[in-house]
């Protein structure tokens, strides 16, 4: 079976470096990482929020980096970036006009493919926002080139937006790393807990998450590691790749990951950091009064473990409770 790239590329899928087609050759999920720098991220207001807001990486000389490509039903693909704690994600598919599409957020960016024995160019060549085209004045210049680092798979792309300016300009590399499945470490006798355990597994973007209940053994390990009692926790904690988070910082992480209205979990990055961890803390703090608790941890009730079983089977994942 043919993947999405094979198919917008046809026959000049061929002529690509090894390592650009190994990673557009996408039988499986995998995790990558490597370092990029990062550069020309405008100084304005406008560049400033635009890049905040969505996510994209802040300058730095040798961020770390790491990449999530994930296959879909229907040759699409879901791509989940990180650069030191700073992430965006995007789901790929094709045109009918042998463009690839990139869903990010309510945008939707068609690109151009160019295919050569040094690498593949996207070039893009229109923009729309909930399905509806731009006016081409608006379009932003961005510009993407992959191609080989040694056995390495390199990167380099330039976003220039109209009348804002250069918003990033980041370039670096990646290798395949050992999979490295996110962890939600939540409270297992919180009634708000089960519930958000229950929503994750029926919204998940991709079967990868893995739920540790802080009671258990592992989750007592973790929960100690920032210092949280796991006899009385006031925060659940979120881990993806090796990064620990607590407070509104897990919560956005873990949102991210997910579809449906938790997408727009981003623009809570326009509230000041310690706003938000007090709102989180609120909550935190109320949770077994205004939700209640539950009598058992999650993993002795049926439903949640028919509920892993289904999602275990479609993903082929293991999933923990």
């Amino acid at each position: 079976m043919t993947t999405l790239f094979q198919d917008l590329l046809a026959e000049r899928f061929d002529l690509l470096p090894a390592p650009v087609r190994r990673f557009h050759t996408l039988e499986r999920e995998i995790f990558t990482g490597g370092r990029a720098k990062i550069s020309a991220q405008g100084r304005g207001l406008g560049a400033t929020l635009l890049a905040f807001v969505a996510g994209l990486p802040a300058p730095g000389e040798n961020v770390e980096t790491h990449v999530r490509f994930t296959p879909l039903s229907g040759k699409r693909e879901f791509w989940r970036r990180d650069f030191a704690g700073r992430r965006y994600e995007s789901v790929m598919r094709a045109a009918p006009n042998r463009r690839l599409i990139e869903h990010f957020g309510p945008f939707d960016l068609y690109f151009d493919l160019t295919a050569s024995p040094v690498g593949l160019r996207w070039s893009l060549a229109e923009w729309r926002l909930l399905k509806i085209p731009l006016p081409r004045a608006t379009t932003p210049m961005i510009e993407c080139f992959e191609s080989a680092e040694n056995e390495r798979f390199a990167f380099d792309i330039d976003v220039v937006f109209p009348i804002v300016g250069h918003v990033v300009h980041y370039s670096g590399s990646l290798a395949e790393t050992p999979e490295d499945a996110p962890i939600f470490v939540y409270d297992g006798v919180c009634a708000l807990c089960d519930w958000t355990v229950r929503y994750v597994l029926a919204h998940e973007i991709t079967p990868s998450i893995r739920f540790v209940a802080i009671q258990s053994e592992e989750g007592r390990a973790l929960a100690r590691e920032d210092d949280i009692d796991p006899d009385a926790p006031e925060s659940f904690l979120f881990i993806e790749n090796g990064r620990l988070m607590k407070d509104s910082e897990a919560l956005l992480a873990l949102a991210r990951q997910l579809r449906g209205p938790a997408r727009a979990a981003p623009l809570t990055r326009l509230l000041p950091r310690f706003v938000a961890d007090a709102l989180y803390r609120l909550v935190a703090c109320n949770r077994y009064r205004w939700f209640g608790r539950i009598t058992a941890c999650p993993v002795a009730d049926e439903s949640i473990e028919a509920d892993r079983r289904r999602v275990s089977a479609d993903s082929g994942r293991r999933r923990t409770l």
